[in-house]
């Protein structure tokens, strides 16, 4: 029985090998008034509404930097 592999033939033993690069764009900065304001209005938003969605979302956007950074080191 053929498999799919078998249907489509094979790659000569000198093919290239695929690379592929996945960079994140680069990350914003921020002025430190401006991060300490924008905790102000999160901390607002979560005593008037503790179920929220802004700050999980923006908890998500804070790892996806993280993980930026450390993907560029």
């Amino acid at each position: 029985m053929a498999t799919p592999s078998d249907a489509m033939g094979s790659f000569p033993h000198d093919a290239p090998e695929v690379v592929v690069q996945t960079k994140c764009p680069p990350l914003r900065s921020y002025a430190p008034a401006t991060v300490k304001k924008a905790g102000g209005e999160l901390r607002k938003l979560l005593s008037a509404d503790p179920g929220a969605a802004a700050p999980s979302m923006i908890a998500d956007y804070k790892l996806l930097r993280d993980q930026c950074r450390a993907y560029g080191k």
